[in-house]
């Protein structure tokens, strides 16, 4: 997956202009008022009548701003959410937050990153890994057996089984990717196709007759609509209360009040649109123009037009937006081509590499291991039968697992309860309460009541500041070490989250002498890695956490040089760095990337390094092959292996944090629960809050 970022004006920058205006409004009226008083002349008055001298009664004393929340309640700011923190609809930040304080993990997770066998830690099941001689894997998921949903109904196996077919089935459409899983059986299962003609359906999707090329047109289109119908949803939830007034020329309240505006913001995030201007016109790149407030907006086939132009054929439009169309389209059109076949008898009903064992545990066959796979799992909850299917449809012989075969958007998952450490209780004006889950596994936790108050994101500091919310999680960045150090009344604390930067090379990047070229490449990545992870740490100023060892860019140098003696005398090599930096440097990496050239150069070696002007252009470079060495930044669902390895050309830089703001004075006397699990499903707890 290629990721694309939207270009959006930077959340500090933003902050930093309104601070700036609020200080020239101020200066402004200062100076009127000074202006003000200095040109009215002061009347003449009577001489005052002699008083007996008084003392100045002490100024009086700042009154507090009161708590919208009871004291004796822990109290966390969070970005907006829509209400979709069940266990599978989560997208934005704000409804990640409720979802990890309500849901259980599916994988049991180690303070290192690691999964173990034994599910002890929070999460519902352990896995066993155990690897074939063929290249294939089987994982063994265990689960504890005590494990209860807030409503009181135990988990087991077929908890599990729902889960997994849930998300698997072809009608879902969430954010959570396990259909990427190489699971054995699965295309089969979700196009209904045996495995005899799955081959045959595929190569006419390679090379359709003339009968078929419109109906790979027409499963292509309904593809890509999925995807933009995607990406309209993150935008509704992920970036709207931010950039609405500067992308639409709206408030994000007035945005969702039609499906127009989210279009037009779609194209504003994948850097198809400027920001609206003084008239409020957005104008796209078809020289189109659509205003929002006076509610000029497109339709579906526009918006498709938009993107379809913009990034003609499959590959494009999935480079530049981060997206894999072409597999959903290809099955598409294989369960088509099945459906209409009278030969296509044999169906599976269930995926052949989904086997259960016994009431608490299950079995999955997967094709090749990969630990892209095992971390898929990793980020998924588990969800209750119980509570989001209906028992009554638990018919695996039938091929039914809680639901209809395709109808996963009739599931009631979107607020469903989960098993994790609280339960949501009531939505109030002040925000959402939690409680205690009494019925939670590892205990229920110290803290009884939690309230979630949800803010804008250049609000939140200040609700921690003024002592209105305890604590705050937000995504890294490198200004939040600056200005919550501004802040005495707060203190930075940082968790791990699962976004990723890494370095790849072409996989013939170096010749065809393998020898010689491996050793050329092992030299140049230890030099870029050392350098990038470096000048990474530094760009985020203590919000990102290196991967992998430590070596000092001159420890990897005199390492790169004992590698490079072996190369033949006459070799001179030339290769070519690129990355996307906005034509501005304006990446983790860049530093590194040069400090890499400078040292290679004594090495013998030649790094020029260049910086694509914006995402799309960097992806042409790429598969145009005009780049020996690449850095790019990853998505949730491409995350590395914990040792730095992705494959043998891609290794993991560094790991961007989220940042815990925490109020010193009101978290002085509460004692912080571990099972706030946001700080604990994905890699590890960077520094554990140990608060009296």
């Amino acid at each position: 997956m290629r990721p694309k970022r939207p270009k959006m004006m930077k959340t500090a920058e933003v902050r930093r202009a309104l601070c700036l205006g609020l200080v020239l409004l101020l200066c402004l009226g200062a100076s009127a008022c000074a202006k003000q008083g200095g040109s009215t002349p002061v009347p003449a008055t009577a001489a005052p009548t002699a008083r007996p001298a008084e003392t100045p009664a002490p100024p009086p004393e700042p009154t507090p701003t009161p708590r919208g929340t009871p004291e004796d309640a822990l109290s966390i700011a969070i970005p907006p959410a829509s209400g979709a923190w069940g266990p599978f609809d989560a997208a934005s930040f704000g409804d990640k937050t409720v979802q990890r304080l309500t849901q259980m993990p599916l994988l049991a997770r180690g303070t290192d990153g690691s999964f173990p066998e034994s599910p002890e830690s929070v999460g519902a099941a352990g896995v066993r890994v155990t690897l074939r001689g063929d290249g294939s894997t089987v994982l063994r998921l265990h689960m504890r057996e005590d494990i209860r949903f807030a409503d009181g109904s135990y988990a087991d196996a077929l908890d599990l089984l729902f889960t997994l077919y849930v998300l698997l089935d072809p009608s879902y459409e969430g954010q959570l990717r396990l259909r990427d899983c190489a699971i054995a059986g699965l295309t089969e299962y979700r196009c209904r196709c045996s495995s005899a003609l799955l081959e045959t359906y595929s190569q006419l999707y390679d090379e359709p007759g003339e009968e078929y090329v419109s109906l790979k047109e027409e499963c292509l289109r309904l593809a890509w609509d999925r995807e933009l119908r995607a990406l309209t949803a993150l935008c509704r939830t992920e970036y709207l209360e931010t950039y609405a007034p500067f992308a639409l020329g709206l408030e994000a309240e007035e945005a969702l009040l039609d499906e127009g505006n989210l279009r037009v913001f779609a194209m504003w995030c994948a850097g198809l649109a400027e920001n609206a201007d003084d008239y409020g016109y957005v104008r796209d790149p078809l020289g189109r123009s659509w205003n929002p407030s006076a509610g000029l907006l497109p339709d579906e086939d526009e918006l498709y037009e938009v993107f379809s132009l913009s990034y003609p054929g499959p590959e494009a439009f999935d480079r530049a937006l981060g997206m894999e169309v072409d597999p959903l389209a290809r099955e598409e059109f294989i369960r088509r081509c099945a459906a209409l076949d009278p030969e296509n008898t044999d169906a599976p009903k269930t995926v052949s590499g989904i086997r259960p064992v016994d009431d608490y545990t299950v079995e999955l066959s997967l094709e090749r291991f990969s630990r892209e796979d095992l971390e898929r799992l990793g980020s998924l909850y588990l969800a209750s039968l119980h509570s989001c299917g209906d028992e009554s449809l638990f018919l695996p012989e039938e091929g039914l697992f809680g639901f209809p075969y395709g109808e996963t958007d009739l599931l009631p998952t979107r607020s469903a309860p989960g098993a994790g450490a609280y339960a949501l209780e009531e939505r109030k004006e002040t925000g959402l309460r939690l409680s205690a889950n009494e019925n939670y596994c590892l205990g229920a936790p110290a803290i009884g009541e939690l309230w979630l108050l949800a803010a804008p994101e250049d609000e939140l500091f200040s609700l921690v500041k003024e002592g209105q919310a305890d604590l705050v999680c937000l995504p890294g960045s490198a200004a939040l070490p600056e200005e919550a150090g501004s802040l005495p009344e707060i203190t930075l604390r940082s968790v791990a989250t699962d976004i990723y930067g890494w370095l790849e090379f072409a996989p013939a990047a170096f010749g065809e002498d393998e020898t010689w070229s491996l050793m050329l490449r092992e030299a140049v990545l230890r030099v870029a890695l050392a350098c990038c992870r470096a000048s990474a740490k530094d760009y985020f100023g203590g919000a990102a956490l290196v991967l992998g060892p430590e070596e000092s860019p001159e420890e990897a140098l005199e390492a790169a040089k004992e590698l490079l003696s072996g190369l033949p005398e006459d070799l001179a090599p030339e290769l070519t760095a690129l990355l996307s930096a906005g034509g501005s440097g304006a990446h983790p990496c860049w530093a590194g990337l040069l400090e890499a050239a400078r040292l290679l150069e004594e090495a013998g070696v030649t790094l020029t390094v260049k910086d694509a002007l914006d995402d799309a252009s960097f992806w042409e470079a790429v598969d145009g092959g005009e780049a020996d060495l690449w850095c790019a930044a990853s998505h949730e669902g491409e995350p590395p292996a914990q040792d730095g390895t992705l494959t043998e050309t891609r290794l993991a830089i560094y790991r961007r944090l989220d940042a815990l703001l925490v109020n010193n004075e009101r978290l002085d006397i509460l004692t912080l629960p571990v099972e706030l699990t946001w700080a604990r499903d994905h890699l590890s707890v960077i520094e554990t809050l140990a608060l009296r």
